[in-house]
């Protein structure tokens, strides 16, 4: 039974790495953000169609066939938790349509989306937090709902960091901002990702500029994270580009690097997460 269901799945995954759509982002685009940010469209009518976990399924079955040169589906999971909120316009719908899967992309994507495209009043980051600590004290939703919160928060200042920052510390006690704050560096990086991996390496050493010397460590993991998305999840290159942060950031760059090379390991989904 078991070698059927994985037939099965696999046939699946090589259809999936067949599509026409995909098949042109591959042709397009180098392994990396940009060729994820590419199969978008394709991923958001699947989840139109069917549903966000098959969305899902077929973001892993995409990573699985090689098609995408990369060891995770992390930021298609993000795409998928955009389309979520789209479809059903409601937060607690579109967060519960998420699955464990590409590292629970999906479920950070969903508060993301609604912190940009939310109605009027409800978007805050004190009213998200209500939603998130509806989801169980310590429960793997609610930390990924309060990540989720760094990435909407992120993108609602965008070019104001310092502001950005003192919403997440102000968001409750130390746990929850630095979740918060996990989101939101990662986003602050992952702004620069689609761009490709040359010109991520030529804005990275400065991302941390003027950032607080005890929030500095973790902007600079951001950064490694960063650039192992930018460059299609290459540890090598990845590496060469915390190297041209300033000294005293390389060490958690390079940290932000082996923890990404630490999920993938880990597999695309379950209990583990950002």
């Amino acid at each position: 039974m078991r070698i059927a269901l994985l037939l099965l799945w696999l046939t699946a995954a090589a259809a999936y790495a067949q599509d026409p759509r995909v098949t042109q982002c591959v042709a397009q685009f180098p392994p990396g953000g940009a060729r994820a940010q590419c199969v978008t469209p394709w991923l958001d009518e699947i989840v139109l169609r069917k549903s966000a976990a098959a969305a899902l399924d077929a973001a892993e079955g995409l990573v699985r066939s090689g098609v995408m040169n990369v060891n995770d589906c992390h930021i298609m999971g993000h795409a998928v938790g955009h389309a979520s909120w789209r479809k059903e316009r409601d937060l607690g719908r579109a967060f519960a349509a998420c699955t464990n899967a590409c590292i629970q992309g999906c479920m950070h994507g969903a508060v993301e989306a609604f912190m940009i495209d939310g109605p009027e009043g409800q978007t805050s980051p004190a009213r998200v937090r209500v939603f998130c600590d509806q989801l169980g004290a310590d429960s793997v939703e609610r930390r990924q709902c309060l990540h989720g919160l760094g990435h909407g928060i992120m993108h609602q200042y965008r070019k104001d960091l310092r502001e950005a920052t003192n919403a997440c510390e102000t968001l409750g006690g130390r746990r929850e901002a630095d979740l918060c704050l996990g989101g939101l560096w990662m986003q602050w990086a992952h702004f620069r990702i689609h761009q490709g991996a040359d010109a991520y390496s030529k804005v990275a050493p400065t991302l941390c500029d003027g950032v607080r010397d005890e929030l500095l460590p973790e902007c600079a993991r951001a950064v490694g994270g960063g650039a192992m998305f930018a460059t299609g999840h290459d540890p090598a290159r990845s590496g060469a580009i915390c190297r041209l942060l300033p000294a005293g950031q390389r060490g958690n760059c390079q940290r932000g690097v082996d923890y990404e090379v630490s999920l993938i390991r880990a597999g695309l989904g379950q209990a583990h997460g950002h």
